[in-house]
Protein backbone atom coordinates (compact mmCIF):
# COMPACT_ATOMS: atom_id res chain seq x y z
CA UNK A 1 0.00 0.00 0.00
CA UNK A 2 1.36 3.41 -0.95
CA UNK A 3 2.04 5.79 1.91
CA UNK A 4 2.90 9.48 2.07
CA UNK A 5 6.48 9.94 3.18
CA UNK A 6 7.33 12.07 6.18
CA UNK A 7 9.35 15.27 6.05
CA UNK A 8 10.69 17.46 8.84
CA UNK A 9 9.18 20.78 7.76
CA UNK A 10 10.87 22.60 10.64
CA UNK A 11 14.26 22.05 8.99
CA UNK A 12 13.24 23.83 5.79
CA UNK A 13 14.29 27.47 5.53
CA UNK A 14 11.52 30.00 5.15
CA UNK A 15 11.59 30.31 1.35
CA UNK A 16 11.95 26.56 0.84
CA UNK A 17 9.14 25.90 3.32
CA UNK A 18 6.82 28.22 1.44
CA UNK A 19 7.80 26.78 -1.95
CA UNK A 20 7.24 23.23 -0.73
CA UNK A 21 3.69 24.08 0.28
CA UNK A 22 3.10 25.88 -3.03
CA UNK A 23 4.22 22.74 -4.85
CA UNK A 24 1.82 20.69 -2.75
CA UNK A 25 -1.02 23.10 -3.53
CA UNK A 26 -0.28 22.88 -7.25
CA UNK A 27 -0.31 19.09 -7.07
CA UNK A 28 -3.62 19.02 -5.19
CA UNK A 29 -5.15 21.33 -7.79
CA UNK A 30 -3.91 19.00 -10.53
CA UNK A 31 -5.80 16.09 -8.97
CA UNK A 32 -8.81 18.18 -7.77
CA UNK A 33 -9.25 18.52 -3.98
CA UNK A 34 -12.90 17.41 -4.27
CA UNK A 35 -11.89 14.17 -5.95
CA UNK A 36 -9.36 13.62 -3.18
CA UNK A 37 -11.99 14.33 -0.53
CA UNK A 38 -10.07 17.23 1.03
CA UNK A 39 -11.86 20.33 -0.31
CA UNK A 40 -12.38 22.03 3.06
CA UNK A 41 -8.88 21.14 4.30
CA UNK A 42 -7.43 22.42 1.03
CA UNK A 43 -9.10 25.80 1.55
CA UNK A 44 -7.59 25.95 5.03
CA UNK A 45 -4.15 25.14 3.62
CA UNK A 46 -4.38 27.87 0.97
CA UNK A 47 -5.41 30.42 3.60
CA UNK A 48 -2.52 29.43 5.87
CA UNK A 49 0.02 29.57 3.05
CA UNK A 50 -1.29 32.96 1.93
CA UNK A 51 -0.66 34.29 5.43
CA UNK A 52 2.82 32.75 5.42
CA UNK A 53 3.53 34.44 2.09
CA UNK A 54 2.47 37.81 3.50
CA UNK A 55 4.82 37.43 6.47
CA UNK A 56 7.65 36.26 4.21
CA UNK A 57 7.29 39.33 2.00
CA UNK A 58 7.53 41.58 5.04
CA UNK A 59 10.74 39.85 6.09
CA UNK A 60 12.28 40.17 2.65
CA UNK A 61 11.23 43.78 2.18
CA UNK A 62 13.66 46.10 3.97
CA UNK A 63 15.39 49.41 3.53
CA UNK A 64 18.59 47.40 3.25
CA UNK A 65 17.37 45.49 0.20
CA UNK A 66 18.26 48.23 -2.28
CA UNK A 67 21.69 48.73 -0.69
CA UNK A 68 22.36 44.98 -0.85
CA UNK A 69 21.40 44.88 -4.52
CA UNK A 70 23.76 47.76 -5.32
CA UNK A 71 26.60 46.22 -3.30
CA UNK A 72 26.09 42.90 -5.05
CA UNK A 73 26.32 44.59 -8.46
CA UNK A 74 29.65 46.13 -7.41
CA UNK A 75 30.87 42.71 -6.27
CA UNK A 76 29.74 41.09 -9.54
CA UNK A 77 31.57 43.76 -11.51
CA UNK A 78 34.86 43.03 -9.74
CA UNK A 79 34.47 39.27 -10.09
CA UNK A 80 33.68 39.65 -13.80
CA UNK A 81 36.79 41.82 -14.23
CA UNK A 82 38.91 39.10 -12.65
CA UNK A 83 37.49 36.36 -14.88
CA UNK A 84 37.93 38.60 -17.96
CA UNK A 85 41.56 39.21 -17.07
CA UNK A 86 42.14 35.49 -16.71
CA UNK A 87 40.55 34.86 -20.11
CA UNK A 88 42.83 37.45 -21.71
CA UNK A 89 45.87 35.89 -20.04
CA UNK A 90 45.04 32.57 -21.66
CA UNK A 91 46.11 34.19 -24.96
CA UNK A 92 49.37 35.61 -23.60
CA UNK A 93 52.60 34.95 -25.51
CA UNK A 94 54.31 33.63 -22.38
CA UNK A 95 53.63 29.97 -21.61
CA UNK A 96 54.26 30.67 -17.93
CA UNK A 97 51.45 33.26 -17.87
CA UNK A 98 49.14 30.96 -19.85
CA UNK A 99 49.79 28.11 -17.42
CA UNK A 100 48.97 30.38 -14.47
CA UNK A 101 45.78 31.58 -16.17
CA UNK A 102 44.78 28.00 -16.92
CA UNK A 103 45.14 27.02 -13.27
CA UNK A 104 43.03 29.99 -12.13
CA UNK A 105 40.46 29.24 -14.83
CA UNK A 106 40.07 25.68 -13.58
CA UNK A 107 39.79 26.88 -9.98
CA UNK A 108 37.00 29.35 -10.73
CA UNK A 109 35.20 26.94 -13.03
CA UNK A 110 34.78 24.45 -10.17
CA UNK A 111 32.47 26.95 -8.45
CA UNK A 112 29.95 27.17 -11.32
CA UNK A 113 28.16 30.44 -12.07
CA UNK A 114 28.66 32.53 -8.96
CA UNK A 115 26.88 35.65 -10.22
CA UNK A 116 23.67 33.65 -10.73
CA UNK A 117 23.56 32.41 -7.15
CA UNK A 118 21.86 33.83 -4.09
CA UNK A 119 23.63 36.55 -2.14
CA UNK A 120 24.65 34.19 0.66
CA UNK A 121 25.86 31.47 -1.70
CA UNK A 122 27.97 34.02 -3.59
CA UNK A 123 29.46 35.28 -0.35
CA UNK A 124 30.47 31.79 0.77
CA UNK A 125 31.91 30.82 -2.60
CA UNK A 126 33.92 34.02 -2.90
CA UNK A 127 35.35 33.53 0.59
CA UNK A 128 36.60 30.12 -0.54
CA UNK A 129 38.00 31.51 -3.80
CA UNK A 130 39.80 34.30 -1.95
CA UNK A 131 41.40 31.74 0.35
CA UNK A 132 42.64 29.89 -2.73
CA UNK A 133 43.82 33.10 -4.42
CA UNK A 134 45.84 34.05 -1.36
CA UNK A 135 47.05 30.55 -0.61
CA UNK A 136 47.84 27.83 -3.11
CA UNK A 137 47.37 30.13 -6.14
CA UNK A 138 49.04 33.26 -4.74
CA UNK A 139 51.94 33.05 -7.21
CA UNK A 140 49.54 32.81 -10.15
CA UNK A 141 47.54 35.80 -8.91
CA UNK A 142 50.76 37.77 -8.58
CA UNK A 143 51.93 36.74 -12.05
CA UNK A 144 48.66 37.88 -13.67
CA UNK A 145 48.85 41.15 -11.67
CA UNK A 146 45.35 40.86 -10.22
CA UNK A 147 46.28 41.24 -6.56
CA UNK A 148 44.48 44.61 -6.30
CA UNK A 149 41.40 43.12 -7.96
CA UNK A 150 41.44 40.27 -5.45
CA UNK A 151 41.65 42.77 -2.58
CA UNK A 152 38.72 44.71 -4.05
CA UNK A 153 36.70 41.51 -4.40
CA UNK A 154 37.35 40.84 -0.72
CA UNK A 155 36.18 44.34 0.20
CA UNK A 156 32.98 44.19 -1.87
CA UNK A 157 32.19 40.70 -0.62
CA UNK A 158 32.47 41.83 2.99
CA UNK A 159 30.27 44.84 2.21
CA UNK A 160 27.47 42.61 0.93
CA UNK A 161 27.79 40.26 3.89
CA UNK A 162 27.67 43.16 6.37
CA UNK A 163 24.51 44.59 4.79
CA UNK A 164 22.78 41.22 4.83
CA UNK A 165 23.66 40.80 8.50
CA UNK A 166 22.22 44.23 9.27
CA UNK A 167 19.02 43.37 7.43
CA UNK A 168 18.69 40.04 9.20
CA UNK A 169 19.19 41.65 12.60
CA UNK A 170 16.63 44.31 11.74
CA UNK A 171 13.92 41.91 10.72
CA UNK A 172 14.59 38.91 12.93
CA UNK A 173 13.17 40.19 16.21
CA UNK A 174 10.23 41.88 14.49
CA UNK A 175 9.09 38.95 12.39
CA UNK A 176 10.46 35.79 13.97
CA UNK A 177 7.49 35.03 16.18
CA UNK A 178 4.98 35.93 13.46
CA UNK A 179 6.68 33.66 10.93
CA UNK A 180 6.90 30.87 13.50
CA UNK A 181 3.16 31.10 14.05
CA UNK A 182 2.42 31.31 10.32
CA UNK A 183 4.55 28.26 9.57
CA UNK A 184 2.94 26.32 12.41
CA UNK A 185 -0.51 27.00 10.94
CA UNK A 186 0.65 25.94 7.48
CA UNK A 187 2.26 22.79 8.85
CA UNK A 188 -0.93 21.85 10.68
CA UNK A 189 -3.01 22.33 7.55
CA UNK A 190 -0.60 20.24 5.50
CA UNK A 191 -0.54 17.44 8.08
CA UNK A 192 -4.34 17.50 8.30
CA UNK A 193 -4.44 16.77 4.57
CA UNK A 194 -1.80 14.04 4.83
CA UNK A 195 -3.69 12.37 7.68
CA UNK A 196 -7.03 12.64 5.87
CA UNK A 197 -5.71 11.08 2.68
CA UNK A 198 -3.96 8.34 4.64
CA UNK A 199 -7.22 7.56 6.42
CA UNK A 200 -9.16 7.51 3.15
CA UNK A 201 -6.65 5.09 1.67
CA UNK A 202 -7.21 2.80 4.64
CA UNK A 203 -10.98 2.94 4.21
CA UNK A 204 -11.42 3.13 0.42
CA UNK A 205 -8.21 1.59 -0.87
CA UNK A 206 -5.42 3.25 -2.78
CA UNK A 207 -6.83 3.34 -6.33
CA UNK A 208 -8.06 6.94 -6.15
CA UNK A 209 -4.94 8.18 -4.39
CA UNK A 210 -1.95 6.14 -5.57
CA UNK A 211 -0.82 8.47 -8.38
CA UNK A 212 -1.25 11.57 -6.20
CA UNK A 213 0.76 10.01 -3.36
CA UNK A 214 3.50 8.89 -5.75
CA UNK A 215 3.89 12.41 -7.12
CA UNK A 216 3.73 13.94 -3.64
CA UNK A 217 6.49 11.60 -2.49
CA UNK A 218 8.68 12.80 -5.35
CA UNK A 219 8.20 16.40 -4.16
CA UNK A 220 8.96 15.35 -0.59
CA UNK A 221 12.14 13.55 -1.66
CA UNK A 222 13.32 16.68 -3.51
CA UNK A 223 12.88 18.87 -0.45
CA UNK A 224 14.44 16.31 1.87
CA UNK A 225 17.47 16.41 -0.41
CA UNK A 226 17.42 20.22 -0.15
CA UNK A 227 17.45 19.92 3.64
CA UNK A 228 20.48 17.65 3.42
CA UNK A 229 22.32 20.00 1.06
CA UNK A 230 21.55 23.07 3.16
CA UNK A 231 23.56 21.54 6.00
CA UNK A 232 26.63 21.11 3.84
CA UNK A 233 28.94 23.41 1.92
CA UNK A 234 27.84 24.33 -1.59
CA UNK A 235 30.20 24.98 -4.42
CA UNK A 236 29.57 27.36 -7.33
CA UNK A 237 30.83 30.29 -9.43
CA UNK A 238 31.18 31.93 -12.82
CA UNK A 239 32.92 29.89 -15.50
CA UNK A 240 35.92 31.63 -17.04
CA UNK A 241 35.34 30.45 -20.56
Amino acid sequence: MVKIKGIDLVRLRNHAHFQFLMDVIALIMEFDPRRLGIAALFDALKAAVTREDDVLKKIVKSEHTKKIKEADKARDKVFTAITATIRMALKHYSEVVVDAAERLKILIKTYGRINNKSYNEQTGDIINILQNFRGEYAADVELLRIVEMVDELDRTNKAVDALITERNNETAARNQETMKEARADSDKSYLDIVNRISALVEVEGEENYAEFITKLNVIIDNYKLLITKSHGKKKGGNPVE
